[in-house]
């Protein structure tokens, strides 16, 4: 089906978050017309950014059934200047009356800490995670939206923007105005084609919101936009179709591969792979991994048992769809080296965000390090799940390309 005839609407997440926007704006009495950006939710908190002051909140929720109302259970309020925190208020503290969780049988401390400068000059320096593509310090992605115009992307003849509406078609969708006819068009672009820019015509489809242009008038504004997806956004350091989306989604927003469903294990990165583990497990709900090909493109899944594929069909979940990586072997090499190897907790991303201040005094290899991460996702939280064994031996995946190759 072509993608202009696949523009079904799907309201997911974003009703949510945009709910989470409205009391924010409700509680600090932020004026409708102040723009309010989503930017992240980091220590079970949530982070918004209004001119020069980031709100850090903690929601509870009311409600039986979805949507369920957001209210605010403790706030501050972080005052910026020069992208450096200027002042620390306490608008409602966190309750640390001490809280515990019992799972299946084993006490948790479930304790909140409160929220001091300290964190949030921490959160400040971290990666963003609003947008796996926009790689940046908070500091500067927050500086970015600060200086946000609409005229930001300004590609000669048109203007490339995002705003907020009540389309919740595709994760990428944007608005481009031509200055030449001064009407407005939409772009979307199949967010099934995970890329660093679109690369062809086909998988960009433009709409005439006047309802008065030509065909040859919005192929020239899907031109333009392909061109303009090839260049550099120096701001973000990121393609520029990613930085567009990085706008979008703290204007729209749209809560996606945030690491709720498929997180990634937190070992030294490979050139080659990105290991990962679902939380919700498909393809017979039996243990596997994933491995996803350093394009961003396929994901192999992986059996812990044996050395073979969970299932050679596209991998689906809730956020995400991938095609299938039928691995070759000198990738599939790579990989069994690599679980091999002793696991550097000094070279993981948690150890940098935390500035060197974590411990690990537990001895791992990779593959034992992804054992961990699978139990402390799926099977210590979910009977129907296999616990794995830490001594559960390697499978020879090497003989993948053998068995389905051969």
């Amino acid at each position: 089906m072509r993608l202009k005839d696949r523009l079904d609407k799907d309201k997911y997440c974003t009703e949510f978050v945009l709910a989470q926007i409205e009391a924010v704006k409700k509680y600090f009495s932020i004026p409708n017309s102040k723009r309010v950006f989503a930017l992240d939710w980091w220590c079970e908190r949530y982070y918004f950014l209004s001119e020069n002051k980031v709100y850090a909140v903690y929601f509870d929720y009311l409600g039986e059934k979805y949507p369920y109302k957001p209210v605010i259970n403790s706030a501050y309020i972080i005052t910026l200047k020069n992208g450096e925190i200027a002042d620390f208020e306490v608008v409602k503290p966190d309750d640390t009356t001490p809280k515990f969780n019992e799972v299946r049988g084993v006490k948790f401390d479930i304790t909140r800490k409160i929220l001091t400068k300290e964190h949030v000059q921490l959160w400040l320096d971290s990666p963003c995670c609003v947008n796996e593509f926009v790689d940046v310090p908070h500091k500067k992605a927050i500086e970015f939206l600060q200086n946000y115009r609409k005229d930001t992307f300004n590609q000669g003849r048109y203007l490339f923007y995002a705003k907020r509406d009540n389309d919740y078609t595709w994760l990428y969708f944007i608005y481009a105005y031509d200055k030449r006819t001064k009407t407005e068009l939409k772009i979307y672009v199949d967010c099934y084609i995970i890329t660093t820019f679109p690369e062809k015509l086909s998988e960009i489809y433009v709409k005439d919101l006047s309802g008065k242009l030509s065909d040859y008038q919005i192929l020239q504004c899907k031109k333009a936009f392909f061109e303009y997806c090839h260049k550099k956004c120096e701001e973000l350091n990121a393609p520029n179709f990613y930085a567009l989306e990085f706008v979008k989604q703290c204007l729209q927003p749209i809560e996606i591969d945030r690491g709720w469903f498929v997180t990634r294990p937190s070992g030294e990165p490979s050139d080659d792979f990105e290991i990962w583990i679902d939380d919700v497990l498909g393809y017979d709900e039996k243990p596997y991994f994933l491995v996803r090909n350093k394009e961003h493109t396929k994901i192999a899944a992986l059996d812990f048992y044996k050395p073979e594929y969970k299932s050679t069909k596209p991998y689906v979940n809730a956020y995400t769809k991938f095609l299938h990586w039928d691995m070759d072997k000198e990738t599939l090499e790579k990989l069994t080296i690599y679980l091999k190897k002793k696991y550097d907790y000094t070279k993981t991303i948690y150890y940098k965000q935390y500035g060197g201040k974590i411990s690990h005094d537990k001895e791992y290899t990779h593959w034992q390090k992804v054992i961990e991460e699978y139990n402390g996702n799926t099977g210590k939280l979910n009977e129907k799940y296999d616990v794995l064994p830490l001594d559960l031996p390697i499978p020879d995946y090497t003989k993948i390309w053998e068995k389905y190759n051969g």
